[in-house]
């Protein structure tokens, strides 16, 4: 008869697949970031507002889609910008987190935040537009670009 440690290790064995099944790879995170945020295309922007059907702001559409692939953001930009790691622009993947300064130009003064999505191009709820894609080229947005950065482990 198996001692009970044995018993304990080869019931521990058997749901160790089950619990690597269930945990996500970062590439399985971030594609399911920029998936989630095409679901979002067209909400309407509202300053503050934190809800798909009513609409949202910057951070609350970018703290919606990061929650929705379990990683928990702060509800403003400027806070997500401090709480994200910045990237060279080589090293910026889908998901990535692209930040603004759109009140002060030229400044460092975050207070916009877009989710890379790949080819140049980024998610974000702009006042005018909602939640759209636009490029992060576009001289608009290029000149207001503050930077590019990633959360940790992420």
């Amino acid at each position: 008869m198996p001692s009970l440690k044995k018993l304990t290790f080869y019931c521990l064995l058997f749901l160790l697949p089950l619990s690597a099944a269930q945990a996500k790879t970062i590439a399985e995170a971030r594609g399911e970031v920029v998936r989630e945020t095409m679901t979002y295309l067209n909400t309407p922007y509202l300053w503050g507002g934190m809800h798909p059907s009513t609409g949202m702001d910057c951070s609350a559409f970018v703290k919606l889609v990061y929650g929705k692939a379990g990683i928990s953001l702060p509800r403003v930009s400027r806070e997500q910008f401090s709480q994200s790691q910045y990237l060279k622009p080589s090293g910026v993947l889908p998901g990535d987190l692209v930040f603004f300064a759109m009140k002060h130009p030229g400044t460092a003064k975050v207070d916009h935040v877009g989710i890379y999505v790949g080819k140049g191009f980024f998610v974000h709820a702009s006042f005018t537009n909602g939640v759209h894609i636009d490029s992060v080229s576009n001289p608009y947005y290029y000149a207001r670009l503050v930077s590019l950065r990633k959360y940790r482990g992420f």
